[in-house]
């Protein structure tokens, strides 16, 4: 990562002592509509300040809501560029959304983009992220790219290759960053951060909502394996207790304690624009 504002903005991201993170991101309304966990601010009050969490990935709309409420301190803040929705005819084919300049003046320490590479539109998520980085490298800005490919393969040989070529694209692009989900064989993490790690980026995703155990095995093995950490939305906050796992997370990742700190703790309730706790959301705490 070149350019010392970039390390800079960049370095809110991590954990200090490790150099490790947990983003959560929390995008996932414009593409599937409301669901569990995110559905109120009264729901993303409960876990949003937990001490575990390096960073939070979000659309513009959402930001200027959870920063009306103060739910966005201490914490890398980075916006999300491009979407579509899962009731459009074609919702592998994410638009871009907004700009990099746009981000910035609503407060975003770096940008991501959704890639989602289904076999007829490579050079339409090329073109974007190409786009994305020149326009990013004007102002110093990270740029995050969640990667996936939903190419049919046959084997995990096939998959691996695949999306290697489709990560050394990002990287060849100017990506900084890269969010992959974990591979089915946790050995394969190796072979895809190697060659990569030492210049980029990498965390791992949570994907469908799997045990607590499962959850702190995959990120003890990722960041064993030389992973930047994990980028996890659904398997926090789609758990009864989010805090009892970003504390797992936490210790997992960081080999943190698991007091949280006086500065990052959550809020008890959810201010209003005004500083007073609205009487629905402070019943529904």
């Amino acid at each position: 990562m070149d350019g010392f504002p970039k390390k800079i903005r960049w370095s809110r991201f991590l954990d200090r002592r490790t150099g490790r993170g947990i983003i959560v991101p929390i995008d996932h309304g414009l593409t599937i509509g409301p669901v569990e966990g995110l559905d109120s601010m009264a729901q993303m009050a409960r876990w949003i300040g937990h001490p575990g969490i390096t960073g939070i990935i979000a659309h513009k709309g959402m930001v200027a809501r959870l920063a009306s409420y103060g739910l966005i301190r201490g914490v890398g803040l980075m916006i999300h560029l491009n979407g579509m929705t899962s009731l459009a005819p074609h919702p592998n084919h994410k638009e871009r959304l907004t700009s990099v300049e746009a981000a910035l003046r609503l407060g975003a320490d770096a940008v991501s983009v959704q890639l989602n590479f289904d076999g007829t539109n490579d050079a339409h998520n090329l073109r974007q992220l190409g786009a994305v980085v020149d326009e990013a490298q004007q102002y110093g800005v990270p740029v995050l790219t969640m990667l996936y490919d939903k190419v049919p393969c046959d084997g995990d040989q096939h998959r691996l290759s695949r999306l290697r070529h489709l990560m050394r694209a990002c990287v060849e692009l100017g990506t900084d960053a890269l969010k992959l989900e974990a591979p089915a064989q946790i050995p394969h993490v190796h072979a895809l951060l190697s060659g990569i790690v030492e210049h980029t980026s990498v965390f791992f995703a949570g994907g469908a909502v799997r045990s607590e155990d499962e959850m702190t095995r995959l990120a003890q093995e990722v960041v064993t394996r030389g992973a930047t950490g994990l980028c996890v939305g659904r398997n926090v906050f789609q758990r009864e207790s989010a805090a009892t796992i970003l504390t797992q997370l936490q210790r997992a990742v960081f080999g943190a304690p698991e007091a949280p700190s006086s500065e990052r703790s959550r809020p008890s309730s959810v201010p209003s624009s005004n500083g007073k706790p609205p009487h629905s959301m402070e019943a529904a705490e």
